[in-house]
């Protein structure tokens, strides 16, 4: 269920969505700030209107017609129903008949194992009896019918044809018509197609391939370059589900998948927003002043999102979303803007091409009813989601310049330095809000708060200004402007120092994701050092560091952000409690692991562990795969990096000053940039070659580790059996045999094995497990009194067992 259906009893209004069209050239800076201009209709952009207009003008037999898109390959048995031409080509399809589409996964594990958890079979296999199609690419001479004209095509014909559109809209959020008219005056090559079937054996399914990637990265999250998907919607979820997610052929070839950059069209380098929170506990409205500039020749329409991980749950993306009101150039000239009520997104049509390089400046306004309110403690609203203002694909940069229009005794926390606060002539409050540096998000919240502030002196000597929001009915003490302080001392110390010169803290349990972003984080609203509250504190001030100073790549890449987090989380919990606090929360993080992955109906087989790599982030939680997520992304992510740890160490002293120098470098890199996890192999590679456990066993770099724990999933068990051999001067040899279970036969770890002596005494010696058996000689100066497996669970496994075999007397002699 999502996010936001415990709030049922929420009544809907319906705030619908405008389409703004008009002609206007870009304009340069300086220009006073215009009133909105009267929307007009969709009759001015002939373009659009005929594609939502689908009229059906031509027939022709489909007898065995096989039509291939990339991998696909679809058959008709019927008749086609075509569009009218547009622009001099047809753009569309209806099919009745009999049909069958059949997709073969791509080869790599994970997408046939995803597949078959999915579908319950090794192959996307479907007959249908219905057919859509809507294309801006060669279909039509692909097909290579003969149409025939037709003034009457059936009913059923024209029905589907109507509905095809909001179909999408409703299940998906892609207005596909927005997306074809991109492609159309974009002159992209190779152009768009998507398909939807119905009347077979897997019911209603869609088809999207997108060589250009934007659907996929905008609407269902596959921001690595995925062209192709298929995908149904979720009448439980209210959400798409992805059955099978892929490159295009020529990506596969090539052994790589194109950046989505390459793709992309323009870059907004800053927002100037006005943020007008006076009209109800629920509206926004808002004048979006965007700097764009285009990033390749010839661009004349530019999709941008927004509302878009709104689903269909009580139909909040049509009746709570942003729509637009107004659009239009800085210079008050309209410009075309094309969003349905169902949206997720706005398309700008621009009258005639920009060239790469050239600025311009669109101002959107837009009213919603997209704020949360809560009454948990006091009065407080925040957006719904992180997509309550328009945003380009793929997502860059920008600096934020954001003044907030809000009710008397209110305050608004948002993300960078506070500007100007304060009381308006109507007796309403004024607050502007800048954030100077680059970063990807905004958001912000409002409430009645009170305001306690500390400073927090850095190693370095540079001093951070720290903000606690409290809502007005706690108590106002100091703990979490002191768990802030020691936090930042704490990360600045290990991974280098804070770089904004403030830090927010709001006190709310409840907030979309409790996502942090760059100088807010939301803490819970706990005055007392329980596990727990340390725990979260850690883990969401971390995320400062990783998620807000560097942030993922891409989906597959969220792992190593979350996980740095959960596990700086860890370092954090035992140092502010005990040891004994950390190592609890582990085996909450291994108790994760082994349980059965959650599924609509009850548990699934097997452990989550099995589910899939972690470097498939969020495609690990499915319907059959229910809440995956946080064990596998964020816990397996953290013991991943715990091993890291360990691996960087020095086993005979305990030095493991390395691996903090190495993510010192990382961050230090990557600092408000993006990173994936081959940018993190990279600097790791360079550091560990120099690692006495690198040396020792003369490993060259972490490939091998990031294959096994990254990019696959067995989930090891490891078993010491040993005897004792004692000298006659009084030392001592352990023999023993180490097993690896669970795993492929190259499988190899370097494990730890501790022996322990009298008076306290430890000495921890690393063996290199390779293969199902490693035979095992350790010599000691004294008899051991008992040794143990890697005691401390350093090593990710489903089990770890030592067994002591009958003790062994050496021989008297010399």
């Amino acid at each position: 269920m999502s996010w936001f259906s415990s709030f049922r009893l929420i009544q809907s209004s319906f705030v619908r969505a405008l389409v703004i069209l008009a002609v206007a050239a870009p304009v340069s800076f300086g220009q006073p700030r215009p009133q909105p201009q009267k929307a007009e209709s969709f009759a001015n952009l002939p373009l659009y209107q005929s594609l939502k207009e689908f009229h059906l003008a031509g027939e022709a037999p489909a007898n065995n017609v096989v039509l291939e898109r990339d991998r696909v390959k679809m058959t008709f048995q019927g008749t086609f129903y075509f569009e009218s031409p547009i622009e001099g080509r047809v753009r569309g399809a209806v099919f009745i008949g009999k049909g069958r589409v059949h997709a073969d996964p791509p080869g790599d594990a994970f997408e046939k194992g995803y597949v078959q958890r999915m579908l319950h079979a090794p192959a996307l296999d479907s007959t249908f009896k219905t057919a859509v199609l809507r294309f801006s690419d060669d279909t039509m001479e692909a097909l290579g019918v003969t149409q025939t004209p037709t003034s009457r095509p059936p009913g059923r014909a024209r029905h589907l044809a109507t509905k095809f559109s909001p179909h999408l809209l409703h299940d998906t959020g892609a207005n596909v018509l927005a997306r074809i008219v991109v492609s159309i005056l974009n002159q992209e090559s190779p152009g768009f197609f998507c398909a939807e079937f119905d009347g077979g054996s897997r019911g209603r399914f869609g088809l999207i391939l997108d060589y250009q990637a934007r659907l996929p990265e905008a609407h269902f999250g596959l921001d690595t370059g995925e062209k192709g998907l298929f995908f149904a919607y979720d009448q439980i979820l209210y959400r798409p589900d992805v059955w099978m997610a892929f490159y295009s052929r020529k990506d596969y070839q090539r052994g790589t998948s194109e950046n989505p950059n390459v793709f992309a069209l323009a870059r907004i380098s800053n927002y100037d927003m006005d943020i007008d929170l006076r009209h109800g506990l629920r509206t926004i409205k808002l004048k979006a002043h965007m700097r764009v500039t285009a990033l390749a020749d010839g661009v004349r329409a530019i999709p941008l999102v927004i509302n878009e991980d709104l689903d269909a749950d009580y139909n909040f993306r049509r009746d709570r979303g942003m729509h637009l009101t107004g659009a239009y150039l800085a210079d008050g000239e309209r410009i075309v803007a094309i969003q349905e009520p169902w949206d997720g997104g706005v398309t700008l049509v621009l009258p005639k091409p920009v060239a790469k390089g050239q600025v311009f400046e669109p101002i959107l306004d837009f009213k919603g009813e997209y704020l949360l309110h809560s009454n948990m403690y006091a009065l407080t609203n925040f957006p719904r989601r992180d997509t309550w203002y328009p945003r380009t694909v793929p997502l860059y940069p920008t600096t934020f310049d954001l003044t907030f229009h809000h009710s008397k005794g209110t305050l608004v926390a948002s993300i960078g330095s506070r500007i100007v606060q304060k009381r308006t002539r109507d007796g309403k409050m004024l607050t502007e809000w800048r954030m100077d540096m680059p970063v990807r998000l905004a958001t912000f919240v409002e409430g009645y708060y009170t305001v306690k502030t500390q400073e927090a002196q850095l190693i370095n000597g540079k001093e951070v200004g720290l903000e606690n929001y409290s809502l007005l009915l706690e108590p106002n003490n100091d703990f979490t402007l002191n768990e802030m302080a020691n936090c930042v001392r704490f990360f600045s110390f290990l991974y280098g120092p804070y770089p904004y010169s403030r830090l927010g803290a709001l006190n709310f349990w409840y907030f979309p994701g409790r996502r942090s972003l760059p100088t807010i984080v939301i803490l819970p609203p706990e005055f007392s050092d329980s596990r727990d509250i340390i725990f979260h504190n850690g883990r969401d001030i971390s995320s400062q560091w990783w998620s807000s100073f560097i942030t993922w790549r891409s989906y597959r890449d969220q792992w190593l952000f979350e996980g740095l987090a959960q596990y700086s989380a860890l370092l954090y919990t035992k140092v502010r409690l005990t040891l004994g606090d950390e190592r609890f929360m582990i085996t909450l993080m291994y108790q994760d692991l082994v349980a059965s992955p959650g599924t609509l109906a009850g548990l699934g087989p097997g452990h989550t562990v099995d589910v899939g790599p972690i470097i498939m982030g969020r495609r690990l939680s499915t319907r059959e795969t229910y809440g995956v997520w946080d064990a596998l992304v964020r816990d397996k992510g953290a013991l991943v990096i715990r091993m890291l740890h360990f691996l960087f160490s020095n086993p005979a002293t305990g030095d493991d000053s390395a691996f903090f120098v190495m993510l010192q470098d990382f961050f230090s890199r990557y600092c408000n940039h993006v990173a994936s996890t081959e940018d993190f192999i990279a600097v790791a590679n360079a550091h560990f070659a120099d690692t006495p456990i690198a040396k020792e066993y003369k490993l060259k770099d972490l490939d091998w580790f990031f294959q096994q724990w990254v990019y696959s999933t067995p989930f090891p068990s490891y078993g010491l059996s040993y005897s004792i051999t004692r000298r006659p001067n009084g030392s001592a040899i352990v023999h023993g045999t180490i097993v690896q279970k669970n795993t492929p036969n190259q499988w190899m770890m370097p494990i730890p094995v501790l022996a322990r002596f009298g008076h306290g005494k430890t000495v921890t010696r690393i063996v290199l497990a390779s293969g199902p058996e490693t035979q095992v000689n350790l010599a000691f100066p004294y008899t051991p009194r008992t040794i143990r497996l890697d005691p401390q669970q350093w090593v990710i496994s489903q089990k770890t067992t030592t067994t002591k075999m009958p003790r062994k007397i050496g021989s008297q002699s010399k």
